[in-house]
């Protein structure tokens, strides 16, 4: 590996760490106590973690349903179109769902922009979130070795039991790396919710970024304070997820699954 490669390398491993010490000095002076009684974040962690969740849940069983139906049932169509959303910034993906949302769905009044479910919040997510799992496991699944496929067919095993046996096991490792980076992005975007949410309660990047901008609180380190919290809780949720399926992936990378 030459020089250039290395200090590339090093600079990239340090912009976490920067960004973290960057938060831990403007958090200082913060009482997290009193954050975790404050219900106005309480109220924006809650509706954060749903949105976050159902969306990446979504995103991550669309995108491996449509990756696999192009592996294995030859439906190369969907890539093209599975390609648009991709060319679409987040920004302007939202600003079309509430032009298409804003006035209620036809046939559907639940469903409308800035509805406290949330709903056209997570389509939005979905739609643009799709493609980038899609193409994560696509990649898994070209590599993927067929005669395991054909094992399972030989045995005769069921539709779900070839997909678990032949297929799941080597998803386990692009599936951990999608969820945690749709986690990390959608837990403190701001484009999105900022524009199809709600006033109350906002998602955590949304309020945060009013707690900074409006100039109404003084204390304005608690918005860098949970900016700190939430990126430790993420970093450990990463380690843990990866500590508990370590032995099981290095088996899968050397081939053997026992």
């Amino acid at each position: 590996m030459s020089r250039v490669n290395v200090v590339i390398s090093s600079l990239i491993t340090l912009l976490p760490l920067t960004a973290v010490l960057f938060l831990l000095r403007e958090a200082v002076g913060t009482d997290v106590w009193s954050l975790v009684r404050d219900e106005t974040w309480r109220a924006s962690l809650a509706v954060t973690l749903y949105v976050t969740l159902v969306s990446t849940f979504l995103s991550l069983v669309i995108g491996t349903i449509c990756a696999r139906m192009v592996y294995v049932n030859g439906r190369s169509w969907l890539t093209f179109w599975l390609n648009w959303p991709l060319f679409v910034p987040h920004i302007a993906s939202a600003y079309l769902f509430y032009l298409l949302f804003s006035g209620g769905f036809p046939g559907f009044g639940l469903i409308a922009s800035n509805e406290r479910h949330h709903l056209v919040v997570i389509l939005t997510y979905v739609w643009k979130e799709v493609p980038f799992v899609f193409l994560m496991m696509l990649g898994s699944y070209a590599q993927l070795n067929r005669g395991y496929r054909d094992m399972a067919k030989t045995l005769q095993l069921s539709p779900w039991q070839q997909f678990s046996v032949a297929e799941w096991p080597f998803l386990i490792k692009p599936l951990l790396d999608s969820f945690w980076i749709l986690v990390a992005f959608i837990s403190f975007a701001y484009e999105v919710p900022a524009l199809l949410g709600v006033t109350f309660p906002k998602l955590l990047g949304v309020l945060a970024y009013d707690r900074l901008t409006t100039g109404l609180f003084l204390n304005e380190s608690e918005a860098y304070a949970v900016a700190l919290i939430w990126a430790l809780i993420l970093f450990a949720g990463v380690l843990l997820s990866y500590a508990l399926t370590a032995k099981r992936r290095r088996r899968i990378e050397r081939g053997v699954r026992r």
